[in-house]
């Protein structure tokens, strides 16, 4: 896997519609560059923006279903001084070989998760070996209807979506049953000063990418880049499976412990 970030312009923080746009590890100091709150606490959004399926290994069928989870620690904002709490997100998708999975399209995932100056974020696919949309439909259409559970916010003190993460274990004890079940397992460190080839924590557009396609082929993160918010090859067509992702970074008031 490799992690990158759309190289915007400077003095254009925002991407224009119709300009392409490099990307760059998440280690370049192009990223580092880009100006972060200066408070000791900050609040972290993360919305989901596309999720693209190459290929997945469906075995007879064509037809991918997975479940995609993404966790992060967060700071009490009552008592910044605690431990911290884990915030967990997760989608269940459907998608063929080499499209875009529905659902993801401006999806907000977090909102105010309080960090001081790091996070780890948790990327966690698996594809599902019988149909679990049914299973997950009925759990999901219960805490719809819960709007304590369905309208959590951090700043309201609620416990974050913890019942997301259980939920996604008991689908997976349920339907994914082999070992190469479990696509992604990924644990990046973002800072907002990273040790020297570390992951910068900006506001920007992130790219979680596996560093081959179904082909084989390697793809560095050198040869892609973003234009009205999709990923695109420089050369060829063959996309390899990604995440394409933005956080943003605004300043905590109220930093008494």
């Amino acid at each position: 896997m490799q992690l990158g970030v759309v190289d915007l312009d400077d003095d254009h923080p925002r991407p224009e519609a119709g300009v392409v746009y490099d990307v760059v590890s998440a280690s370049s100091q192009r990223v580092g560059r880009i100006p972060v709150p200066e408070s000791s606490y900050r609040r972290l959004h993360l919305d989901l923006y596309e999720f693209y399926v190459d290929d997945l290994p469906d075995f007879l069928s064509k037809k991918n279903e997975g479940l995609l989870k993404i966790q992060a620690s967060t700071k009490n904002p009552q008592d910044l001084g605690g431990s911290m709490t884990d915030a967990a997100f997760v989608s269940e998708f459907k998608a063929k070989d080499g499209s875009y999975a529905p659902s993801f399209l401006y999806r907000g995932v977090f909102r105010n998760v309080v960090i001081q100056g790091w996070v780890t974020l948790s990327f966690e696919l698996y594809e599902l070996d019988s149909d679990a949309s049914e299973y997950y439909g009925k759990i999901k259409g219960v805490i719809d209807n819960v709007p304590e559970i369905k309208n959590l916010d951090i700043l309201k003190g609620l416990p974050y979506l913890n019942l997301a993460t259980q939920l996604f274990d008991g689908i997976i004890t349920t339907f994914g049953r082999n070992a190469d079940d479990h696509l992604w397992g990924e644990l990046p460190i973002l800072e907002i000063q990273p040790t020297p080839g570390g992951a910068f924590l900006r506001t920007g557009i992130y790219l979680l990418a596996e560093k081959t396609a179904s082909n084989g082929k390697l793809i560095e993160l050198g040869d892609l880049q973003y234009k009205d918010g999709r990923i695109q090859r420089k050369k060829g067509k063959r996309l390899p499976n990604h995440l394409l992702f933005g956080m943003s970074l605004v300043e905590h008031r109220g930093e008494s412990t």
